[in-house]
């Protein structure tokens, strides 16, 4: 006896796409070691890599060869937290997507992380 429900080919899942967004907004920094340790290894999956910056960071070249897969956007200075993080989120492909903001140099000195998820 056949079944009602019609026949359907077998079709594998497609794994989620990652992005992952650092939002670098003015008087902040991000550790490029802290960053590198943070990011998930290419060899898990494939990562889209964004860097929002405001303004040019003084530690710009140090994140491009630490991230060099990563695409970096400089926003004008004064760009908000809140406007990198949707400018950043426009550019990123991802099912999922997993957001970092950079710390305030003061923020440093208090703790031993130059980054906050």
């Amino acid at each position: 006896m056949r079944s009602a429900a019609p026949d359907r080919a077998f079709s594998p899942r497609r794994a989620p796409s990652v992005s992952y967004i650092v939002v670098v907004p003015e008087d902040h920094i991000v550790s490029a070691e802290r960053l590198a340790q943070r990011l998930p290894r290419a060899a898990d999956r494939a990562v889209k890599i964004i860097v929002a910056c405001a303004g040019q960071p003084a530690d710009l070249g140090m994140l491009q060869r630490t991230v060099a897969n990563a695409e970096f956007l400089l926003a004008p200075v004064g760009t908000t937290a809140e406007e990198l993080r949707e400018l950043a989120m426009r550019r990123a492909p991802g099912d999922i997507v997993t957001l970092v903001d950079g710390a305030s140099p003061r923020a440093m000195s208090d703790r031993s992380s130059a980054l906050r998820v």
